[in-house]
Order: structure tokens, then C-alpha cells, then sequence
């Protein structure tokens, strides 16, 4: 019964994303270039393919910190991916159908590589107040210097960061300033108190009931989005909550409670836009966060199905003597956008995918696989419901863009190795 629950809640989901993206996304205009008609068979293919991995292959309970990245992964990429992903480009639906098994099948073989028993991860040996140092004073000194540098640059403190194009424009100007010269690394920084210290701090201090973490985390996430007005980091705070509420610890029906909450949260945006016309959460939760990683596999398919680039235009490939080429996103907006200067980011298996062609849909699975072991080995040292939030976090990273930039830049290895120094204290053994 609860496995039937759990791909009930998986179609509906399903039946949700097509009625917004078809009724609000694409009237209000924010998808309205992308909605093309298609015969119903490959819709129906496609809650096939979902009824399919839900019933076989999902876990229906969290066992391991992975699960809970396998369901993010599952309902925010993979399920609107195999309904949605016919509306962009112009590629006949039957050749889009046959991509989307091989995508189907590369996440079923991610499935069953994190499946087995937790890896004996080797552990960092410190104190349990080098955790909290470490976390607590670089988050404190880069949201400060992202504040001061603010303030000392000509970004307007006046711009409406929730409205669309304004963010957009702010995210130029905070571009140039990372890119005069006058700031050497910042932007690595700016990245590591987004996508790591911050996101650590703000969970650590949810599960903990320390308000000191979660004020502090939030600090950082708040700075880097007025600094740059990168809505992911207004939004994770939300997410690491939702999280919570729905169970991730073990045994939870994570899945299940998850599906029905996007339902729910597709529904309810829809609503307001048919009754209120107020689209902001569909704009920025449904259509952000959700239907935008169909779209950009699409064309991520059609623009790289006939020659892949071989990591060209990765920086490192500088240390073997590769002259780095113009970056995927930008090949993609020249095809899709308005042009080389737009950059389409790609999620982690289309981004490896222009990289390497099919090949790259097993390579992304295998190396996210090793990652979320790693992450799952971990559990042994820290709270099995902080390491499951960083999975479920790295999922919805890699939704975003690619797993190779994710380990540095999105922060992936500094999250690992600071759980990895994690020492839990006596009351955290007795919970975990």
C-alpha cells in the first residue's frame, strides 16, 4: 500500500507540472517561446518511465543520507525532465523520447551505485570546537566583506531584487566588480559563503536548536543574494526547513511526503496566478526551481547531440596544453538565447553530456555515485539528519549545474571535509 502511495503521489506530481506549464508558465509568458504540441503517447511514455523507476527502483524509505539526494534529484529534475522536456527545441518528439531513456537509464544506474553498505570513510581527527570555528569565523569575515564591499561599490542599494529583470541587471554589476581585477579571488569566496560555509551553518543550527547558526547562516545566505541576487540563495533556507518538516531521518517516507508537497506547491501557485494574477511563486519556485532543468536539458540535447566538446572549455584542461574553448552555456544561448554573452547553465548529467555524448549520461551517474557514498560514509561521524540536508542540497546543486564544477566551486569538497572533522558530543550519540 505505501509503495502504491508513493507512485500515486509521483503521477500526480507529474499531472501537476503539465497543467501549470501549459496553463500559468506559458501564459503568463515566462515559457511561452518553449510550448510546442506533441502527440500524447510520449507524455504517456513518460508516466510510464516515472511509474516505473518509482515502483523498482526508488527507495521507499531513507536507509542513507543519499536517499534523500536520490529523491531530489528523482522529483525536481528527472520526473518534469521526462514530461516537459518535448516543449523545447525543435527536435521531432521520438528522438527526444529515445534520449530520455538513456537518461532514465543513467539514473537508475545511479540508484543502484549508491545502494550497499556505508563506505568506512577515514575521519579528520579534531576537536569538536574545530567544527565550530571553522564554520563560524570564515562565515562571519566573508558575509562582512561582502556587506563592506557592497557598500563601497557603485551597486544600487535601491534595486528590487525580486523583480525579474532587476535581478538579472544586478547580477552584471555585481559580475564586473568580481571581474575588475581590484578583487582577486573574491568570487571564489563569495561562492564558498553561498554554497557551503552558510548552508552548513544555517542546517547545523536547525538540527541543533542553536539560534547563533542559524542567524549566522542566514546572515551569509542573505549577503551573497543582495550582493548578487541569486535567488537560490533566498530560497535554501526554505529548502533545509521543508526538509526537516517532511523527515529525513531514517525510515522516513521522505519521498512520498515530497511528492505531494510539490503537488501542492504547483497547485497553489497556479491559483494565485488564474485567480490573482500574482505569479511570483510560480516564477520563482515552480518555474526556477523545477522547469527550468527540463528545458535546459532539451536544448542542452539538441545543441550538443552531434558534437560533444570533450571538456574544452573546462580551466583546468589548461594544465595539459588545451586552449579552453567558448563554455557550454553560452554555445547553448547562442542557439537558444539572445546570443554568445547569454549563458544557459547546465545541470550535472547535460552538462556531461555536451562533454562526452551518451557516455557522459553513465560517467555523471558513476561520479555522483562516489561523491554520495562519500557523503553517506560520513554518517558515521556527524548527524545522520545534517549529512542527509547537505545531500539533498548537493542534489538540488547539481540540478543546476555541472557535478565537475559543483566539487569546487559549489562547495561539494569543503562540505564533505567538514563533516569529515565532525565529532558528535555525548547528547548527539545518544540521538543519532
Amino acid at each position: 500500500m505505501n509503495r502504491l502511495l508513493l507512485v500515486a503521489a509521483c503521477l500526480l506530481y507529474g499531472l501537476s507540472l503539465i497543467w501549470s506549464y501549459e496553463n500559468v508558465e506559458g501564459v503568463a509568458g515566462y515559457l511561452a517561446t518553449y510550448i510546442r504540441f506533441f502527440p500524447a503517447v510520449y507524455e504517456i511514455a513518460g508516466f510510464v518511465l516515472i511509474a516505473g523507476l518509482a515502483s523498482f527502483v526508488m527507495p521507499l524509505r531513507i536507509s542513507k543520507p543519499s536517499d534523500v539526494a536520490l529523491w531530489m534529484l528523482f522529483l525536481l529534475w528527472l520526473v518534469p525532465s521526462l514530461l516537459l522536456t518535448y516543449h523545447a527545441g525543435t527536435l521531432p518528439a521520438s528522438e527526444i523520447f529515445k534520449f530520455l531513456v538513456a537518461v532514465s537509464a543513467s539514473f537508475a544506474l545511479l540508484v543502484l551505485l549508491c545502494r550497499g553498505p556505508i563506505m568506512k570513510v577515514p575521519r579528520i581527527s579534531m576537536p569538536s570546537l574545530v567544527f565550530k570555528v571553522a564554520l563560524v569565523i570564515p562565515t562571519l569575515a566573508l558575509s562582512a566583506v561582502v556587506v563592506q564591499l557592497a557598500t563601497r561599490t557603485n551597486l544600487d542599494p535601491t534595486v528590487n531584487l525580486f523583480d525579474l529583470p532587476a535581478v538579472y541587471g544586478r547580477r552584471l554589476e555585481a559580475q564586473q566588480v568580481m571581474e575588475s581585477g581590484s578583487f582577486p579571488l573574491f568570487g571564489y569566496a563569495l561562492s564558498l559563503l553561498g554554497t557551503s560555509l552558510a548552508p552548513i551553518c544555517f542546517i547545523y543550527g536547525l538540527i541543533r536548536r542553536r539560534i547563533l547558526f542559524v542567524v549566522l547562516g542566514l546572515t551569509g545566505l542573505l549577503s551573497v543574494f543582495f550582493f548578487d541576487g541569486t535567488k537560490s540563495n533566498l530560497f535554501l533556507p526554505i529548502l533545509f526547513a521543508g526538509m526537516l518538516v517532511l523527515g529525513i531521518n531514517r525510515g522516513s517516507q521522505f519521498g512520498t511526503k515530497l511528492a505531494f508537497s510539490l503537488t501542492g506547491l504547483v497547485a497553489v501557485g497556479g491559483y494565485l496566478w488564474v485567480e490573482y494574477q500574482f505569479i511570483w511563486i510560480s516564477s520563482f519556485l515552480t518555474r526556477r526551481m523545477i522547469m527550468a532543468k527540463a528545458t535546459t536539458l532539451g536544448v542542452y540535447y539538441e545543441t550538443f547531440r552531434d558534437s560533444p566538446v570533450l571538456m574544452q572549455d573546462f580551466g583546468p584542461m589548461r594544465l595539459i596544453g588545451v586552449t579552453p574553448t567558448t563554455g557550454k552555456a553560452n554555445l547553448v544561448g547562442q542557439s537558444f538565447g539572445a546570443g554568445l554573452s547569454e549563458g544557459w547553465n547546465g545541470n550535472g548529467w547535460s552538462s556531461m553530456y555536451a562533454d562526452f555524448g551518451i557516455g557522459g549520461l553513465i560517467i555523471a551517474s558513476a561520479l555522483a555515485a562516489i561523491l554520495l557514498r562519500l557523503f553517506d560514509g560520513t554518517s558515521r561521524y556527524a548527524p545522520f539528519q545534517l549529512v542527509a540536508a547537505m545531500c539533498g542540497y548537493v542534489a538540488f546543486v547539481w540540478g543546476e549545474t555541472a557535478i565537475t564544477t559543483s566539487i569546487l566551486t559549489y562547495g561539494v569538497l569543503v562540505s564533505l571535509l567538514l563533516l569529515l572533522q565532525y565529532r558528535m558530543e555525548p547528547e548527539e550519540r545518544r540521538v543519532y
